[in-house]
């Protein structure tokens, strides 16, 4: 935070400024040693205040020292300043005007220079009261807000790891699926056309061989017309992986786009794929946004153990929040699959997401 936006150093620079006109007004009068001791105590109260927390009635040694040093010349009554600004600074100055009234009229004599000290201490101790208290305000808003803020990120991880869960279990429970609906009616077909065969081979006659062939015939049909009905209940509605990827890329126009992918892709997990896709949408709309580059490569390698995903443009660095709510939200998603997700602009714009086939990287 900068430091001009801390009310409490202006507090001390106004301390410090009373310190130094009354050493002034000392300077200019015959107190000699007697001036220096009120300044000196002062100061010592003004120092213990700068490092420490001191209680209200703390300001009574002020107004002690100062009643003390007005039996001596009623020039002393300019000291009063300070406590009263003390006192308006913890909203309180209003108290202070009576009693140090009280004291000027029965100690001292009321001046204009005694006036402006008294006035100009009761409203900067206002203004500090007042500019403080709206200051700890807006922190203590400001620390709701960024508690909040991490609450939803610690629940939005919460929900990414869930899902992540719910789509291994569909992918789990399709399986189960595919392989039930296989060893029912296929290989029950499959099993019952091989005894079948072996039924034909035994046959005494033509004519009961002939029947078994038949029945074979009828099985492996019945089987194939399964086959091909499970295979085609398997295939997604839209585009999954890399031709997802693929699709993506060629329909970033007027962008120029290369793509070029290494290893296996089949070993990929589908929630790594959604990610992926999001990081390549993500990336190509900044790229198209903020960069005035006429190229971008996009490159997928897939390894036994994790899978990577470059984006880069040969673009200018012109300068802009390459951490918005995208990019974090995409990180955030990517650490709850126990990966990562990096954007650097030195040499153009370059999004690096690394992600685990399985487990950790």
């Amino acid at each position: 935070m900068n430091k001009l936006d801390n009310p409490h150093r202006f507090v001390n620079i106004w301390r410090l400024l009373n310190l130094l006109a009354l050493t002034h007004l000392w300077l200019l009068s015959n107190q000699g040693l007697v001036g220096f001791v009120f300044i000196i105590l002062l100061g010592l109260m003004v120092s213990l205040r700068y490092r420490f927390v001191l209680p209200d009635w703390s300001l009574g040694f002020d107004i002690v020292i100062c009643i003390f040093y007005l039996t001596i010349d009623p020039a002393y009554a300019l000291g009063l300043s300070l406590p009263l600004f003390e006192a308006s600074l913890k909203g309180k100055g209003i108290y202070m005007l009576l009693p140090i009234a009280l004291i000027i009229v029965l100690m001292a004599e009321f001046t204009g220079l005694l006036f402006w000290f008294l006035l100009l201490a009761i409203l900067f101790g206002y203004l500090s009261y007042y500019f403080i208290g709206n200051r700890q305000q807006y922190l203590l808003e400001a620390d709701i807000e960024r508690k909040a803020r991490y609450e939803l990120e610690h629940v939005k991880a919460d929900l990414l790891e869930a899902y992540h869960e719910v789509a291994q279990a569909a992918e789990i429970k399709e399986r189960n699926r595919i392989s039930r609906e296989l060893h029912d009616h296929l290989g029950h077909d499959l099993t019952g056309a091989f005894l079948a065969l072996q039924a034909a081979e035994k046959a005494k006659n033509e004519d009961q061989a002939k029947l078994m062939l038949q029945q074979v015939k009828e099985r492996l049909e019945r089987s194939t017309s399964r086959l091909r009905e499970t295979v085609h209940n398997m295939a997604p509605v839209t585009l999954l992986g890399i031709e997802r990827l693929e699709r993506i890329v060629k329909e970033a126009k007027p962008l120029v786009v290369s793509f070029s992918y290494r290893g296996n892709t089949e070993r990929t997990p589908i929630h790594a794929w959604i990610l992926l896709e999001a990081c390549l949408k993500e990336a190509l709309t900044n790229v198209a946004r903020h960069s005035n580059a006429t190229k971008t490569k996009v490159e997928l390698d897939v390894t036994d153990k994790l899978v990577r995903l470059r984006i880069q443009d040969n673009g200018n660095n012109e300068p802009f929040n390459s951490n918005g709510s995208g990019i974090r939200s995409l990180q955030i998603r990517a650490r709850t699959l126990n990966g990562s997700l990096t954007v650097n602009r030195s040499q153009g714009y370059l999004l690096v997401c690394v992600l685990p086939i399985e487990g950790r990287i």
